[in-house]
This record gives C-alpha cells, sequence and structure tokens, in this order.
C-alpha cells in the first residue's frame, strides 16, 4: 500500500484525486484512465455509486495540497 504515497501520478490523475477529494465523486464526471489507475493504487474506492478517498488517499491528498504552487 506504500506504492500509492510513492507512485508518481500523472496531472490528470492528481486532478481526479482533487476534484473527489472536494466532493466530485459521481463516476460520470470524471474520467476513466485515472480513475482505474488510482484505484489500482487503493487511493479511491467506489460505494453506492460515489467514488471517495480511501485512508490512504487523504494521506496523497494531503501530500498532492501541500506541493502544489501558492497563487
Amino acid at each position: 500500500m506504500e506504492r500509492g504515497l510513492l507512485a508518481p501520478l500523472s496531472p490528470n490523475e492528481e486532478k481526479a484525486l482533487r476534484r473527489i477529494a472536494h466532493g466530485m465523486s459521481k463516476p460520470q464526471h470524471l474520467r476513466d484512465a485515472p480513475i482505474v489507475r488510482l484505484k489500482r493504487l487503493f487511493l479511491i474506492e467506489e460505494q453506492d455509486g460515489r467514488i471517495r478517498l480511501t485512508d490512504l488517499g487523504k494521506q496523497r491528498f494531503a501530500g498532492v495540497r501541500a506541493a502544489a504552487p501558492a497563487a
């Protein structure tokens, strides 16, 4: 599972992770390829037709957010 914290994410995967973290969690609103990879990394899971961050995904999102350039 550590792989999910360390694996490099593409810009589209990072964008999908951010969208899910901010509540845009219906699969039809997100691209398929990033979702498949984020699931394989155990960063997200689908439940009741919605996608949400796993605990590992929350940790990863905190790292992505910290690494984002300040506006």
